[in-house]
């Protein structure tokens, strides 16, 4: 240890850098220096890149969370390529009312998961529902609840319920170059039950959290968004994505985090012959994926170049006599992760959306094996988990 101590500060970060979060919060004992270096801003990003850099490579962290109970807990794994175990993380902000919503970062950002408490009538006879929101590092043990954004609730009927009435979707990304983490939320509210045309039946309003100003502002929302159809929103390139409903626009809808402006990307071109029953959104390889299934088959895209339709290049095609179509359920799939095995050999990462279990598609045998977790829950989420020292907490507060 004491040679260790005699090297230039510089190299000792760019070693410890490469170190997994556990260890390095073991470390902050060693001494003043090495407590005051890994709290630094600067070995924060220097160990995110690092981080990030291996989740590309060939070693791929998640969070799983139990779908089963009313009380779901929340679990890691280190590594889904290896025999690793997962590990449950505790607790969530919200005790074990916390449910997950997704991941950058590190961060984990989630919400209470009973909504009826979130209920407040006022006595001018209107109804206000207030989503609890938190950032949580499950690593670092560190929370922030979002301050509250109340939800007026302007028309609701004893058909739909004032909760039924209401379709509220989160977003969550880094803006590097402020140097901001935001929350999208986008409230579709229904105004008009009876009427055909979504412009007239619901009634939209987005608003945008940043961390570093620790406040809500709302921000205008174009009509386009009652079309928007996906599961969640996909993150990458500073942008969320969600795919439109079909036969109502040929374009992925998406957000800069950055600008805080909705525009939209380019659909390919798909060449299977039959119209597609299902299609998902992904990233692989730190590229936007498109997943379209058909009764026939299933194409998995991938955009090279953000941002240009014709830079869409088709990675594979699993035609109906592959074994991946031959499981019982629609072959439903997310395209989650695109990394390099032992053997230098590429495998895609594919998460089945009938029953939420994981796929590993070898490209080059053309092949596919289920994922096999050790202490998983029977029935999960899963998410993509790059584990950091990044804070949830506003600046001011740490």
């Amino acid at each position: 240890m004491s040679s260790v101590m005699k090297l230039p500060e510089n190299v000792i970060a760019h070693i410890l850098s490469y170190l997994p979060v556990k260890s390095l919060l073991l470390f902050k004992c060693v001494s003043r220096l090495w407590c005051s270096l890994i709290e630094s801003e600067y070995f924060i990003n220097l160990h995110l890149r690092n981080s990030v850099h291996d989740s590309s490579g060939a070693k791929l962290g998640l969070i799983l969370q139990d779908t089963c109970f009313l009380t779901p807990k929340i679990f890691s794994v280190a590594d889904v390529g290896s025999p690793n175990e997962c590990v449950e993380l505790g607790a969530g902000p919200f005790g074990y009312r916390t449910r997950l919503l997704g991941s950058c970062n590190g961060l984990l950002y989630v919400c209470q998961s009973d909504m009826e408490d979130s209920v407040q009538y006022k006595r001018s006879g209107k109804y206000y529902v207030s989503p609890k929101i938190a950032l949580w590092n499950p690593l670092t043990k560190k929370s922030h609840i979002l301050p509250l954004a109340p939800i007026q609730v302007t028309s609701w009927s004893p058909l739909y319920g004032i909760l039924d009435s209401l379709k509220v979707e989160y977003a969550f990304g880094n803006d590097s170059i402020n140097d901001d983490y935001k929350v999208l939320r986008i409230v579709q509210q229904i105004i008009n039950p009876g009427m055909p045309d979504p412009d007239h039946m619901f009634n939209l309003k987005t608003m945008v959290y940043s961390l570093k100003a620790n406040s809500w502002r709302e921000i205008a929302a174009p009509s386009y968004l009652h079309y928007i159809v996906s599961r969640e929103s996909v993150l990458i390139r500073e942008s969320f994505h969600w795919l439109p409903i079909q036969g109502h626009g040929l374009n992925i809808v998406a957000f800069d985090i950055r600008r805080e402006e909705y525009c939209k990307v380019p659909l390919p071109t798909l060449e299977s012959k039959s119209s597609p029953r299902y299609r998902n959104l992904g990233v692989l390889g730190q590229c936007l994926s498109l997943a379209s299934s058909s009764v026939h088959d299933v194409e998995i895209w991938v955009m090279k170049e953000y941002g240009m339709k014709d830079s869409w290049v088709r990675l594979l095609l699993l035609e109906q006599s592959s074994s991946l179509c031959y499981r019982s359920g629609p072959y439903d799939l997310i395209p989650l992760a695109f990394v390099k095995d032992d053997n230098d050999d590429h495998k895609v990462l594919l998460k089945w959306m009938y029953d939420r279990s994981l796929i590993w598609y070898d490209l080059k045998l053309k092949t596919y094996e289920n994922v096999q977790i050790h202490g998983a829950p029977w029935l999960y989420q899963s998410y993509i988990f790059v584990g950091s020292l990044v804070s949830p907490l506003p600046p001011v507060m740490q």
